[in-house]
């Protein structure tokens, strides 16, 4: 048997404290556009960084109120020539429009957390931008990137993200009906992966209830009309009371990788605890090459 190196990251950098990593005075505010389902304006959150970035963390936060439905996409914004330790300034979108949804990091609850294997060199910036069902609502993010891997040849790394299934018109995604202490049926698709396969999925979850219930949810992410060959299992879900707050997993039951061929239709099943909240709806990101 050939032995195989570990790989671990020996670099890691943030917009926020390292004291205290949930601490939502410490992330980058940002602030949605003045009327309902519009980008707010570009907001710088992390200077450009000092070492080549293999991964990136986001955290979202501070993005719920109390009987009043609270959805959220967001844009990941990077400057690639903002050089080491300046602000960036001219834009470009790596991610477009996360979705999250009454996303609150506090007493039981972690955020809406997504990871994303992505190669982007030293000196880029970081920014985002949002939009929300509530005009001119805020929410925060959380930024921590990951570098100088010990074994730079081991690591699978993207540097494209594609998203599917998001309705920027009215800040949603496609609806997913979760079963009641079991599985529910597969969403219609989502939409396919275009011209490019893809081997790394994360989720969003959104919702349309005033008065969401203590739950806890698992959903699959799946390709294939037929076949349903699931792509990311069990990602966790879950609301805390009913104060409109939730938090959701980056990860699931097993490290979320899965090559799908281009042109492939992308589905979504869900499970929840107890009867699920009103008429939820999924987002679905593929990183290519």
């Amino acid at each position: 048997m050939l032995y195989t190196p570990v790989n671990h990251f020996n670099w890691t950098a943030n917009n926020f404290s390292d004291s205290y990593a949930g601490d939502l005075s410490s992330l980058t505010l940002l602030t949605a556009g003045g009327s309902a389902h519009t980008k707010g304006s570009d907001t710088a959150c992390m200077v450009g960084v000092a070492e080549d970035v293999y991964g990136i963390t986001l955290n979202f936060g501070g993005g719920g109120t109390n009987v009043t439905i609270r959805r959220q996409m967001t844009d990941l914004l990077i400057d690639p020539a903002a050089g080491v330790g300046n602000p960036g300034s001219s834009w470009s979108v790596l991610i477009n429009n996360l979705y999250t949804n009454s996303p609150a990091i506090s007493s039981g609850l972690i955020g809406h957390q997504f990871y994303f294997p992505l190669y982007l060199k030293a000196g880029t910036a970081f920014g985002a931008r949002v939009q929300d069902v509530v005009a001119s609502a805020t929410c925060s993010l959380g930024i921590q990137v990951f570098g100088k891997p010990t074994h730079p040849e081991l690591c699978k790394v993207g540097t494209k993200v594609r998203t599917i299934g998001a309705t920027t018109a009215t800040t949603t995604g496609v609806a997913v009906t979760p079963g009641t202490d079991a599985y529910g049926s597969y969403s219609v698709s989502l939409g396919t992966l275009g011209d490019e396969a893809a081997w790394w999925w994360q989720l969003g979850i959104g919702s349309n209830d005033t008065s969401m219930t203590a739950n806890s949810y698992w959903f699959d992410i799946a390709h294939d009309a037929t076949a349903k060959y699931v792509c990311a299992r069990g990602i966790q879900y879950a609301v805390v009371g009913t104060t409109e707050n939730s938090c959701k997993a980056a990860f699931g039951q097993i490290p979320p990788i899965h090559l799908v061929p281009a042109g492939a239709s992308v589905y979504v099943r869900g499970a929840a605890v107890a009867a699920p909240d009103s008429t939820m709806t999924a987002v679905v990101y593929a990183v290519s090459e």
